[in-house]
């Protein structure tokens, strides 16, 4: 996405993050619409500053005011990421007790985060049905294999969270308006911070009811 303008003078958003004012950030950003996907004087998003703060409160009004979570910071973070390195930064550290409550709380933000992207890809697939219809119907059957992998772009960032970030090799096979996906990556188990791995076979029927997938077991 577009990098948003950056705030320079208005900084009161960012202090009522910081600050935990949530009260006051939402009737701010009911007041000041505009203003929500700004970055401050740092780069950051007040999403990304809510997640920085392991602020799950924060987070969650950040986004019921529609935040996009596919903003990223000045410096190319994703909302993902930066909840991801947070809870990175949780492991291994001082089991002291407000140690331990922060790396829960990591954890909790990065299960809102995760479920806010999922949300934004329904809504995404919902505008873009009718679309994938046609383009399917005019094209031949196939089969393809596709292997992807998520990273960063900032350097030294990609190794600390290759553990974290999913990848997975994907066997596609495209019959008529209905295709076939065949995985390994079953889910994210988030207290231990690892994906868990099986066979799995996702039928996406798109001529049926609003195109809803029927996930099979095929372990």
């Amino acid at each position: 996405s577009a990098m948003p303008a950056v705030l320079a003078d208005r900084v009161d958003l960012f202090f009522l993050v910081y600050a935990g004012e949530l009260d006051a950030l939402r009737l701010a950003l009911l007041q000041r619409p505009t203003e929500l996907h700004l970055l401050d004087r740092h780069g950051d998003s007040l999403l990304h500053l809510a997640i920085r703060r392991v602020d799950t409160a924060a987070v969650r009004c950040v986004l019921a005011a529609g935040f996009d979570v596919n903003t990223r910071s000045a410096g190319n973070w994703t909302p993902m990421e930066e909840a991801m390195a947070c809870v990175q930064a949780c492991v291994g550290a001082d089991a002291a007790a407000d140690v331990k409550a922060k790396a829960v709380a990591a954890q909790q933000v990065l299960r809102e985060i995760h479920l806010a992207v999922q949300l934004d890809e329904q809504k995404r697939w919902a505008g873009r049905r009718e679309t994938v219809l046609r383009t399917l119907r005019s094209m031949p059957d196939f089969s393809a294999v596709l292997a992807w992998r998520i990273g960063s772009y900032m350097l030294g960032v990609a190794t600390l969270l290759r553990r974290f970030l999913p990848s997975d090799t994907y066997r596609i096979r495209k019959r008529g308006v209905r295709v076939r996906v065949d995985s390994t990556l079953a889910g994210l188990d988030y207290d231990a911070l690892t994906w868990h791995r099986g066979l799995l076979s996702l039928i996406i029927r798109f001529d049926a009811g609003y195109g809803e997938p029927e996930i099979l077991d095929g372990g």
